[in-house]
């Protein structure tokens, strides 16, 4: 007779496939919409929330139909924020950008699909990151560029990275609403850490040098 076991306990994630302790189980699987099983992941932020364990693919689509037509528009328009129009931002750090996608392409693409891959994907982490502060860098070097400027390019590079890493775990990983929210804001902070305080820091260093050279 065939032998069936029921294993109960916390399941673990390792790899792409389930553990509850040393005993590997199917994972969890979820439909396009619906709700899905709480307690698969780590959160790093937020606590567990039950209401938005779920995944609605209309609504994530619109939010990032929104996210793309607001910079469609501001750069269409030349809108300025702080001062600045998106291609004043984006111009002179053009390539930092694509290291970073580059990097969070690699993560997915081969990184997550090593078998011994935490050094490998904390290098490629560094590599966005040292992207980021390259491009804090090099924009307080223009004088116009305030720690408003630095704010903005905080929030700049947090949608390119982490809203692009969220909307691959929505749609190839079937991460519900809470985690994406719960990884958005972590990684984000991570990026403004870099962008605003330490790019407010360069353009402290550079405005008092001026100051002293004037």
């Amino acid at each position: 007779m065939e032998h069936l076991a029921y294993i109960s306990g916390k399941i673990e994630i390792k790899n792409h496939e389930c553990f509850v302790g040393n005993q590997k189980v199917d994972c969890p699987q979820s439909g396009k919409e619906g709700r899905t099983s709480a307690g698969t992941y780590k959160l790093d932020l937020l606590p567990p929330n039950q209401s938005l364990e779920i995944r609605n693919d209309l609504i994530y689509e619109l939010i990032l139909l929104a996210v793309i037509i607001f910079f469609a528009l501001i750069s269409i328009f030349k809108i300025k924020i702080f001062g600045k129009t998106l291609g004043e931002y984006v111009k002179p750090i053009w390539y930092f950008i694509l290291i970073c996608l580059l990097a969070v392409a690699w993560q997915y693409l081969y990184g997550l699909k090593m078998a011994d891959n935490y050094l490998a994907l904390r290098i490629s982490q560094w590599v966005w990151e040292l992207a980021i502060l390259a491009s804090a860098w090099k924009l307080s070097r223009i004088p116009s560029f305030s720690y408003a400027n630095m704010f903005f390019l905080g929030i700049l590079y947090s949608l390119i990275i982490h809203g692009t890493k969220v909307t691959i775990r929505y749609f190839f990983y079937q991460s519900t609403f809470w985690y994406i929210i719960d990884r958005f804001l972590y990684g984000s902070l991570i990026v403004m850490a870099i962008a605003f305080v330490l790019g407010s820091v360069f353009v402290y260093l550079n405005k008092e040098k001026s100051h002293k050279q004037g």
